[in-house]
């Protein structure tokens, strides 16, 4: 029987508010300003969503969120998928505890995905690395600062959450094709956690990331992957993004859209080291 075991916050109070009202209100207003109020809108099935702080990326993040938040179906269970930002390992991993836990409460893993996914191929492990440091520490975020806006779209979501230790095609190949052997796009969205460019002045910047975001728009994840691997754009997350794409190749009609493209320097006004924050959505219909 598996023991139960919650991953507790690592970043709360410090990428968003620790308090749960102020949590919840802050969010709110976030997806708030975000623009769509629509409720009919083609389901996302494929999200890429920034992970910064709130202050910074919050409200590039929020309107992914909103996107989904204005589809003709919630979704019930979401893939999200992040880079390893704190630990060095060569697997990818998928948590195999029983909940992630926010402010918010507890968000449920869907353990009987997670151990699919593993069993399906050979580079990926039900596993505690990159999710919790056995050794101490901050821990991980890419996929914690997702969940607060998910809490707040949908409700009873479960999530199955992995992280990537390894940025190679292969590695976006194998976990491509594990999500494409269990997901369900009638219930399912597939959500990919990075951040742009790290650090360059403002126009290079945009220069970086709208060479990310142009290549994404074409859905050809080995485009994409190219240019991240010879340094044409830049992506904490850029295998999480090609993985992605990757296992929606099999939907009829994909369609990609942009929904916002910022900076850090939007908010900070510091326009000689910035880091780039993207939102896009997916769509397309099940084969």
């Amino acid at each position: 029987m598996q023991t139960a075991f919650v991953r507790e916050p690592a970043v709360a109070g410090l990428f968003y508010p620790g308090d749960r009202r102020t949590l919840a209100a802050h969010v709110d207003e976030l997806l708030a300003n975000s623009g769509d109020t629509t409720s009919s809108l083609p389901p996302v099935r494929i999200m890429v969503a920034p992970h910064a702080g709130y202050t910074y990326s919050g409200a590039t993040a929020a309107r992914a969120f909103q996107r989904v938040r204005s589809s003709s179906s919630l979704p019930a269970r979401a893939f999200i998928i992040g880079p390893s930002h704190v630990e060095s390992f060569n697997f990818t991993s998928v948590f195999d505890g029983t909940a992630y836990r926010t402010p918010l409460g507890d968000v449920k893993v869907d353990l009987e995905a997670a151990h699919a996914l593993a069993r399906s191929q050979a580079s990926i492990r039900c596993d505690r690395t990159g999710h919790v440091l056995s050794r101490g520490g901050r821990g991980e975020h890419a996929i914690e600062v997702m969940l607060p806006f998910l809490q707040r779209v949908t409700q009873d979501v479960h999530i199955v959450p992995v992280i990537m230790g390894l940025q190679s095609w292969d590695a976006c190949e194998a976990l491509a094709a594990a999500i494409r052997s269990i997901v369900d796009w009638s219930r399912d969205v597939v959500i990919a956690s990075s951040d742009l460019s790290h650090f360059y002045d403002d126009a290079r910047a945009r220069e970086l990331d709208g060479v990310f975001c142009e290549s994404l728009e074409t859905l050809d994840a080995a485009l994409l992957h190219g240019r991240l691997a010879r340094g044409e754009c830049e992506a904490c997350g850029g295998a999480p993004v090609v993985a992605a794409l990757l296992a929606s190749e099999g939907l009829r009609g994909r369609a990609c859209s942009i929904l916002s493209r910022t900076n850090s320097g939007d908010v900070s006004g510091d326009r000689t080291s910035v880091v780039g924050y993207v939102s896009a959505a997916v769509t397309g219909d099940p084969a």
